[in-house]
């Protein structure tokens, strides 16, 4: 855990999506002697089941009165984690200041929307910690660290799927794309990663299969929005024919390093951090 912030005087949120990355960040955060507690904004059960911090279960809409609870509970620091699909506007019921945030952010892109989201966490008086801070351990390797070894053009299909990947971040697009044989059969869009994984292994081509190149946008905050792979990404790739999954080396965090390691070995799924 980096030691540029202590537990000392200060009370951590978790704010908690869906997925294991909550309940992991949990996990650290108790065993450096962090106190706080847990916003489960996605119904999180797996929290809700192992936790001992207080869990409150608020919709995304109520912003303010997460906001309000925040403050009850002299909150100093917030950490927001886990898979959030994207609500459909016309099914929520906002509060006034959820109403209010949602009319700035609702024609952004994801980047757009996250900075503004921030500036309204830090007028509060909140300070966002990234899940980087709780998970160090847990980035991509640098190098082939599982699975098979690289055939002869993995390094080149990695390239050429980084080069494209670099090239969307500019339009707010995407942190991943799926490459085979130089070509780009998929690129991640709002139905996220393991939904892309599926509709490119429909569009692979017969030899060796497709690769997932995975890496942040330029200029990513971070503290919102990491990328991040798992056992459910190994599972994926595997029942869609994939060869290897690269992910950039401490940009890309691994839920569950050791398992993930371990599936992958099983599935035959090359790992490489580049």
């Amino acid at each position: 855990m980096s030691s540029e912030i202590t537990p000392i005087n200060k009370k951590l949120a978790i704010i908690s999506g869906n997925g294991d990355l909550p309940f992991n960040i949990l996990e650290s955060a108790v065993s450096n002697g962090w106190n706080g507690v847990v916003i489960d904004i996605a119904d999180n059960q797996k929290l809700k089941s192992q936790s001992n911090w207080k869990i409150y279960d608020f919709k995304i809409s109520n912003i303010g009165k997460i906001f309000k609870k925040l403050h009850l509970e002299k909150i100093t620091h917030i950490v927001l984690c886990g898979g959030i699909s994207r609500p459909k506007l016309y099914e929520m019921k906002f509060d006034f200041k959820g109403l209010n945030i949602m009319s700035k952010i609702a024609f952004k892109g994801d980047d757009g929307a996250l900075k503004i989201l921030s500036e309204e966490i830090e007028n509060e008086g909140f300070n966002i910690i990234s899940a980087n801070h709780f998970l160090e351990k847990s980035f991509s390797p640098k190098g082939h660290f599982a699975g098979p070894k690289p055939f002869s053009t993995f390094q080149k299909e990695i390239d050429r799927g980084y080069e494209v990947l670099k090239s969307l971040s500019k339009s707010d697009v995407g942190q991943s794309v799926v490459i085979q044989n130089g070509l780009i059969l998929a690129v991640e869009a709002i139905e996220g990663t393991d939904e892309m994984i599926k509709r490119a292994g429909k569009l692979k081509f017969s030899g060796l299969g497709p690769i997932l190149v995975k890496a942040p946008k330029i200029n990513q905050d971070m503290r919102f929005d990491q990328p991040v792979i798992g056992e459910q990404t190994i599972e994926n790739a595997y029942k869609s024919g994939f060869s290897g999954i690269a992910c950039k080396h401490k940009n890309v965090l691994i839920i569950n390093l050791e398992k993930v390691i371990k599936l992958a070995e099983k599935r035959q799924i090359t790992l490489f951090g580049f």
